[in-house]
């Protein structure tokens, strides 16, 4: 059975860097918000591309971008279609 997320993508993250710093210890952390936005991004835009059948114009939309921004994230994370 899988466990129920938290109900918003806000508590998720939260619980995702408690997780972190409880693992961490006393090791110094990295760069946090690089490293946050780094794990969100590019399942973010997987998850997008997939709910949109590949379909760049609707998943540009779907994300709040343009189809030109949403094409370079793609090759910066080296997403493919």
């Amino acid at each position: 059975m899988r466990p129920i997320p938290p109900a918003r993508i806000e508590d998720a993250l939260i619980a995702n860097l408690d997780f972190y710093f409880e693992q961490l210890g006393d090791g110094k952390p990295h760069a946090l918000h690089k490293m946050a936005l780094d794990a969100m991004e590019r399942p973010l835009i997987r998850y997008a591309l997939e709910r949109c059948d590949r379909n760049l114009s609707k998943t540009a939309d779907l994300l709040g971008l343009s189809r030109n921004t949403l094409r370079k994230k793609m090759a910066q994370l080296r997403i493919e279609v």
